[in-house]
């Protein structure tokens, strides 16, 4: 979960710092606390999360619904609703705003964190970039990806059907890939360590291929 971006939007700053603690012991390391929703809505745009944890009632009672209805018809991201009520007429009204889930006060640690492996697990399954090449835009899948190799300025994507030759540095590149299969094992090399078919302490390979290790790199499969 390291690579995540976590929005939360709660008013109770003593529900919102659990909620932080909790989730930098998941590994979390990019968090941002707001508690209106006017800061909350704000902090979609300067902040850019990739996850939203959102409380339904703040100063108003269905603020955060509002606030979930504006996150999907502008910034299209996941939104986790946090709740102290789960009656019929509410849990009607979350579901027609079509969240990627809601937990229930008082929270438990597992609730929330199987909630976040969901959303993970469902975003991998879709995740993919655009690139430019050769004047036109081209779809690659996260999943289809093999290993990306810098040179300079340049990226080599290699894919289980091709390579393809990009203008960017890898540092940009890794960021668009925010997706934990993705790991930097070398200056010049990101991984997707689900294609990994055996390494030792100085390299690791997938398929035909043959990837350094930087020294003192420790690889980790899981």
């Amino acid at each position: 979960m390291e690579k995540l971006k976590i929005l939360i939007v709660e008013d109770e700053v003593l529900i919102a710092e659990d909620l932080k603690d909790i989730l930098i012991s998941f590994g979390v390391q990019n968090i941002l606390l707001t508690h209106t929703k006017s800061d909350g809505y704000n902090a979609l745009s300067s902040f850019k999360p990739n996850v939203v944890l959102l409380d339904i009632r703040m100063e108003k009672e269905l603020d955060g619904l509002e606030l979930g209805n504006l996150i999907n018809e502008k910034f299209k991201i996941p939104f986790i609703f946090i709740t102290a009520h789960s009656d019929v007429a509410l849990i009607q009204k979350i579901l027609q705003t079509k969240p990627a889930g809601y937990i229930t006060k008082p929270f438990k640690k597992s609730d929330l964190f199987a909630q976040l492996n969901l959303l993970i697990s469902k975003s991998s399954e879709n995740a993919q970039i655009v690139i430019k090449e050769n004047y036109q835009n081209v779809i690659i899948k996260h999943n289809d990806i093999l290993f990306i190799e810098s040179e300079g300025n340049y990226l080599n994507i290699y894919t289980s059907l091709k390579k393809h030759l990009i203008r960017m540095t890898l540092e940009e590149m890794f960021e668009l890939l925010s997706n934990d299969n993705f790991v930097k094992v070398h200056r010049s090399y990101v991984i997707n360590k689900t294609k990994v078919t055996t390494f030792n302490k100085k390299e690791i390979e997938i398929g035909e291929y043959k990837i350094p290790l930087s020294r003192g790199f420790e690889f980790d499969n899981k």
